[in-house]
């Protein structure tokens, strides 16, 4: 009795995740003291290189609001490492980066050199963690948005895709030259009164980027179209458009009916950080390349409580078999990724979990926990 006493308290030990926490850091660029505040997955260790994701907050925003977005809970089960600066604070309009967005003459921050402290940061990322150097993203909302997009055209050399909602390109920026493919993926609500879906008082309107991107990486100007499912009462729906057959994909999201928002599951539809990060997965592996098997695993949201998803790369069929904690098998199906599991159906109850996804490539093991 003691010995199995002893084995359950060192499972629990064992497969209990880790508490990971936000940290808060600082470094000097251009005489100015720059934060930011850094979130570590669970998963990670220096032996398996994470993926990197810098998220910029909006205008007037703080990184400490901006961590909550939604990214942390989906980086604990994809081995990203997310890291949220904090803009520096303009004289008339708050906190801002200096994006190129700006109305009547007037450019938030024109002189604070934003492209070149966010470039510092990620090589200081790089020399604090274990980073994978070719899978860097960036990502932002509004004024983060714009100056997401500028770093794409004018300084994207450390970035692998980026994506940006509900922010455009800034109209101080006359001209985007980003010298060579990158992807870029693009969500916003055709009722923005803040940032213009078809008139922008910042920068260009939606239909404008999306060309001038779609230009640029040299795809198919003809995109394929989806329709995410409407199951939400929320009163949007969207319209999903892949640009692709080159060298570097173009995704829009067009929420129809939303305002100048940031949308997360499970009050609707769709989850801009799910969704951000499956867009930076599909480039972990190589484009154009036919039948590759998965090479990483997203399973979200986790923690959760009714249904799973889990996204593999490819459309494949898994065996997707649950564990409790001391590694006796309770359940086990075949699943298509992009599906969602119903786990009422499969009748778990409140807990921790192992969860073994196998195809013909090998297994992998993740811990969920149902609540």
């Amino acid at each position: 009795m003691k010995i199995n006493l002893l084995l359950f308290l060192l499972s629990l030990l064992l497969f209990t995740p880790l508490q990971a926490q936000w940290v808060t850091k600082r470094i000097t660029h251009s005489g100015l003291n720059r934060d930011y505040m850094v979130y570590l997955p669970n998963n990670y260790t220096a032996a398996n290189p994470a993926s990197l994701i810098v998220t910029l907050h909006g205008l007037g925003d703080t990184m400490e609001n901006f961590k909550q977005i939604g990214f942390a809970p989906v980086a604990d089960t994809t081995n990203y490492i997310v890291v949220v600066p904090q803009a520096v604070a303009d004289i008339i309009t708050g906190t801002a980066w200096n994006s190129g967005a700006g109305i009547l003459g007037y450019y938030p921050n024109s002189n604070v050199d934003d492209k070149g402290f966010l470039n510092v940061l990620i090589d200081k990322m790089q020399l604090d963690y274990s980073i994978n150097p070719e899978r860097i993203y960036m990502c932002g909302y509004s004024m983060g948005g714009f100056m997401t997009q500028r770093m794409a055209c004018e300084a994207n050399d450390k970035l692998t895709a980026v994506a940006s909602v509900a922010g455009t390109l800034g109209s101080a920026i006359t001209s985007c030259r980003p010298g060579r493919d990158i992807p870029v993926a693009h969500f916003h609500g055709t009722d923005d009164a803040t940032v213009g879906y078809y008139n922008n008082t910042f920068g260009n309107s939606v239909d404008e980027l999306i060309t001038s991107w779609v230009q640029n990486n040299n795809v198919n100007p003809i995109p394929e179209y989806s329709a995410l499912p409407n199951t939400m009462n929320d009163g949007y729906t969207v319209d999903h458009y892949l640009y692709s057959e080159g060298n570097a994909d173009v995704e829009l999201f067009k929420v129809n009916g939303a305002n100048h928002v940031w949308l997360k599951k499970p009050a609707n539809d769709i989850d801009y950080a799910q969704e951000i990060i499956r867009f930076f997965n599909k480039t972990q592996q190589p484009l154009g390349i036919e039948n590759l098997e998965y090479t990483s695993v997203l399973i979200y949201p986790n923690p959760t409580r009714d249904e799973i998803f889990i996204q593999t790369g490819n459309s494949q069929s898994v065996e997707v078999t649950f564990f409790d904690t001391l590694h006796r098998k309770i359940v086990n199906i075949t699943a298509t990724p992009e599906t969602a599991i119903s786990l009422k159906s499969l009748r778990l109850q409140s807990g921790l979990y192992l969860m073994a996804i196998q195809s013909k490539t090998g297994t992998s093991t993740h811990k969920i926990i149902i609540n």
